[in-house]
């Protein structure tokens, strides 16, 4: 049997009380009995957060596939906007999905969704010709309603959805109450009891309790678990314990949990005082666990349930369960959970509920006795036998329909729609689009979309549109768990307007200005979108795309090269820190998971995620990138091209900050003035702020004589640049991979490496590696000076061996990097430490200050990494590393009203005794500092300043609307 429900209680305040667990664990019960149910789960797309993050929760057991989207166009609640003609046309067009959809039944799991927010339950509407079930809960706002139907718009509401209970083909009821009330009210016999159980989850919690959850009070006490509201009556059940005999009261506490508003916690407190009580023995404890409120059950001496109402009476079954007695009221479904008429009160008479109060607490084995009879009543309830009973009552009803030929095509349902929506009052486009939107997006075979928009768009040949071009060119054919072959796509989107496939070869069609609306790609449940390209400037794009993608289905991985902008940002281009944390913080909303170009950025991700509390699970991997020059081997002679056999060493990679090329020449220099004859040849192109660097190699004594500078050569250069060498050295501060170590290795080169985690990673076993300390020319030339003194002529002489075919191949990367994100070969899967659902894509976790720091949480030291550096800018330029000391994250970003965010700054001490400082703090952190992580930050001091006659600034740490912190770095202008 094929099954439609309604999941849309799962996207409002439903998924956090007794429907949506109710629901979900309905759905349990039939997944876990009914393996041949079909089962199908649609979710309003109009409420695209909410379904995102329901989504997310049902995947848990619940197949992509078989989650679907539509689009409702209510703009409001229908219980304070009325019935408008948007919410019609979306009750119109839910019908539609649902008919396109052809389940043998539809489910309306909560038919009175929508009072206050914009979703749109099924309800009977003549469109359907199958059978269309509902869950019926209970009447109360009909019983209440000068309690809870207000305004004549919520009246009309609720009456109207009401009385469509007695056009559903069956009614599913939580307890014989509440089916007797339906067939009252609704005079539809077509209603039966299905009961109600005990979560899995809860279940598991007794199962595993512990009882550590500390004792809310040193007495014996009375447990309420549940809401404040009027119907639950707290405050007769706080009435009748004041009446109890004064010797007995002094030996017990009332204890309340639940998450309570404060308002009417503070009332129940009041009135608690007001009756004389002791305020020690009245104790909120708040929201619990499963496993806390399990270890609550089982200290009680009693459970009360005082409701004026209930449709079953979940509480009630939970304490039972766990062995505990419970009083609770006489009315609704509670006799039937409790199954103890001795135990049973009327909540409007506070005589009585004392009455049954003193004498549970009174005979104490009396009390247990009863506590046994009760917890053996509960064995009848579980959500199998609740599933059971709901499944074969959906299938009768499914064969009545069949027996009275009622199933029709889709054909006749369409016929219904278009008359139907003629009568709308709303312009015809939008009509048309709310049927569009809420057709089925059907999946197609399993396809790896691979994103080189920045590649695509202009190729700058840069480190990450190198990785772009050689992974799209070398991805190997590889089948799904379906043994199908996976169709593989790069593709392109710049703009809102969707996404393109383009060429894997990325070469662009001649005389093509626009894309082929058939190149136009529509994401399904079956796609897995890598986001391989480093188009961060299209970040704002992407989001509204890949939402869209992720709300059908699709799995979107995230390509994480480096966190070097985030942890290095004094490294990069001013604008780059600030684009790429949004991009990252954008990507970490959208994602599924995260692809890392090595352990150490993906070690350095969880730390991120760990330090901002990201509050989802996250799937994280990494994969090594290749190398590849051909085969041919590089011709011998090149040697014998240099004036002497000195030591050759080569450096590769764009000049900028963070590579450390003024590290080596400092290293260099301290060689040359020793007299050691040794080379350095640099290969790579001046990238951002390096002007002093040019000028300094090309100014250089040693510039074109044992320092050589090679600026933008081809591959067949490059080849014979490592082939001529006798070590690379890599000085890089920071880096995500290491690429000329694996090209070094192909040509089966030494190598001298700052010792960074990611360069103890990338060298090859076999591979003669030197690691010296980051930052530090004198170890650097010792480290040089080392290597030289222990080389033989053999391998002083190595440039003239054939190349050596090392390393890993850039086929062999892409067929790694398709392994874990096709066969989910992840290396760490993120879990927060709290355990939250129904996430919404928008919480990233703690990203901004909220609040001043404390005096011991700014705890710091600040270094002097570099400077100062005159800039063509009229600046000088200070490179710091602030490391955390505290027990605190900092972040640079603040709270909505623009306070708090930390930054590095500079002051210059006046004649007066004060400061003078910028009118910004400009060098903020881009994201977070984690407890004992550094950040290295860049401050720029206009010269200005001394021109003007100041000798010295001060550099250190502000916190934005608080004030400067303590210890500061005097550093000379």
């Amino acid at each position: 049997m094929r099954l439609w429900i309604d999941g849309q209680c799962f996207q409002t305040a439903s998924k956090w009380r007794g429907i949506g667990r109710y629901v979900q664990e309905l759905l349990l019960g039939i997944i876990d009995n009914h393996p041949e149910i079909d089962l199908l789960v649609s979710l309003n797309a109009g409420m695209p957060q909410d379904a995102l993050a329901a989504r997310d929760h049902l995947q848990q057991w619940i197949k992509p596939a078989n989650i679907l989207m539509w689009h409702g166009v209510a703009e409001g609640g229908e219980g304070i906007d009325g019935y408008s003609e948007r919410r019609r046309l979306s009750e119109i067009a839910l019908a539609y999905h649902v008919a396109s959809l052809n389940p043998d039944i539809a489910l309306s799991a909560s038919p009175f969704e929508g009072f206050r927010d914009k979703a749109i339950p099924l309800l009977p509407n003549g469109i359907l010709k199958i059978p269309v079930a509902s869950i019926f809960y209970d009447a109360i706002p009909h019983r209440y309603p000068q309690q809870y139907l207000l305004t004549s718009a919520t009246r009309t509401c609720y009456e109207r959805r009401l009385a469509l209970y007695s056009q559903f083909d069956l009614n599913l009821c939580i307890s014989e109450y509440s089916r007797s009330e339906c067939v009252e009210i609704s005079k539809n016999s077509h209603a039966i009891n299905m009961l109600a159980g005990i979560s899995k989850d809860f279940r598991d919690a007794i199962d595993h309790a512990d009882g550590k959850f500390p004792r809310p009070t040193e007495k014996r006490f009375i447990l309420y678990v549940g809401g404040l509201d009027w119907r639950k009556n707290v405050k007769s059940a706080i009435a009748a314990f004041a009446r109890l005999p004064a010797d007995l009261r002094a030996q017990y506490s009332f204890v309340l949990a639940g998450d309570h508003p404060k308002s009417p916690l503070k009332e129940e407190e009041e009135r608690w005082r007001k009756l004389g009580l002791p305020a020690r023995d009245f104790v909120a404890v708040g929201h619990v666990t499963d496993s806390q409120l399990v270890a609550l059950y089982k200290e009680a001496d009693l459970v009360i349930q005082p409701s004026l109402l209930e449709g079953f009476g979940l509480t009630a079954l939970e304490a039972t369960t766990c062995g505990t007695p419970v009083i609770a009221s006489n009315t609704g479904a509670l006799p039937e959970v409790i199954g103890d008429q001795e135990f049973l009160f009327d909540p409007a008479d506070v005589t009585d509920i004392a009455r049954v109060m003193q004498h549970a607490l009174s005979d104490r084995e009396a009390t247990r006795v009863a506590a046994e009879r009760q917890r053996s009543h509960a064995l009848d309830f579980s959500w199998t036998r609740s599933a059971a009973i709901a499944v074969a009552a959906l299938k009768d009803a499914v064969a009545t329909a069949r027996s009275k030929g009622n199933a029709e095509p889709l054909s006749t349902a369409q016929q219904a729609v278009l008359h139907q929506v003629q009568s709308i009052d709303l312009p015809p486009d939008m009509v048309s689009e709310a049927l569009a939107r809420a057709e089925i997006i059907r999946s197609t075979a399993s396809r790896l979309i691979i994103d080189a928009t920045s590649t695509y768009r202009v190729d700058h040949k840069t480190g990450i549109q190198r990785v772009v071009k050689n992974i799209c060119a070398n991805l190997p054919e590889l089948q799904d768990a379906d043994s199908q072959l996976v169709e593989r796509i790069v593709a392109y989107s710049d703009s809102p307007d969707g996404w393109f496939a383009i060429p894997r070869t990325l070469e662009k069609p001649k005389g093509a200005t626009a894309f082929a609306e058939d190149a136009r790609l529509e994401f399904s449940a079956s796609d897995r979108i890598l986001m391989l390209d480093s188009s961060w400037e299209f970040f704002r794009h992407h989001y509204k795309t890949l939402r869209t993608a992720r709300l059908r289905g699709a799995t979107v991985i995230s390509c994480l090269y480096d966190t070097v902008p985030l942890r290095f940002p004094g490294f990069c281009d001013p604008g780059m820190p600030p684009t790429f944390s949004a991009w990252f913080q954008t990507a970490l909303a959208y994602s599924n998971a995260f692809v890392c170009i090595s352990k150490a950025v993906a070690d350095e991700l969880i730390t991120i995620l760990e330090a901002i509390q990201f509050p989802r699970e996250m799937k994280i991997g990494y994969w090594h990138l290749g190398a590849d020059f051909g085969k041919a081997a590089v011709s011998t002679s090149i040697a014998a091209d240099r004036q002497n056999e000195r030591p050759a060493f080569l450096m590769v990679g764009t000049l900028e900050p963070r590579k450390g090329y003024a590290i080596a020449l400092d290293a260099f220099d301290r060689l040359w003035d020793e007299g050691q004859d040794v080379g350095l040849t640099i290969v790579g192109k001046p990238g951002w702020g390096v002007e002093h660097l040019v000028r300094r190699i090309e100014q250089h004594r040693e510039y074109g004589k044992r320092l050589v500078w090679l600026n933008g050569i081809s591959d067949e250069k490059l080849q014979q640049a490592y082939a001529s060498s006798n070590a690379l050295i890599a000085a890089s501060y920071a880096e995500g991979f290491g690429l000329p170590i694996v090209e070094a290795a192909h040509f089966g080169k030494a190598v001298i490496a700052s010792d960074i985690p990611v360069f103890r990673e990338v060298t090859a076993s076999d591979q003669n590696c030197r690691f010296f300390t980051s930052g530090s020319a004198d170890s650097l030339a010792a480290t040089i000076r080392s290597f030289v003194n222990a080389s033989t002529d053999s391998v002083l002489s190595s440039s003239s061996q054939p190349m050596v075919n090392r390393g890993t191949s850039w086929r062999e990367s892409a067929e790694e990097l398709q392994r874990v994100v096709l066969a989910d070969d992840w290396y760490r899967i993120y879990k927060p430490a709290a355990d939250k659902t129904y996430v919404p894509i928008t919480d990233i976790g703690n990203t901004k200050m909220s609040e001043p720091l404390a005096r011991g949480d700014t705890r710091h030291k600040i270094e002097l990494v570099e400077g100062p550096i005159a800039t063509d800018s009229g600046n000088l330029k200070y490179l710091v590393r602030v490391t955390n000391l505290s027990p605190k994250s900092w972040a640079g970003a603040s709270t909505a009203d623009g306070s708090f965010g930390v930054a590095a700054s500079y002051r210059i001490p006046s004649k007066d005794g004060g400061f003078i400082g910028p009118d910004n703090y400009e060098s903020r952190i881009p994201l977070v500092v984690p407890p004992g992580d550094s950040v290295y930050l860049a401050i720029d001091i206009p010269l200005e300043f001394k021109r003007r006659g100041a000798a010295s600034a001060e550099i250190g740490m502000v916190q934005e609307s608080v004030g400067w912190w303590s210890n500061p770095l005097r550093v000379p202008l």
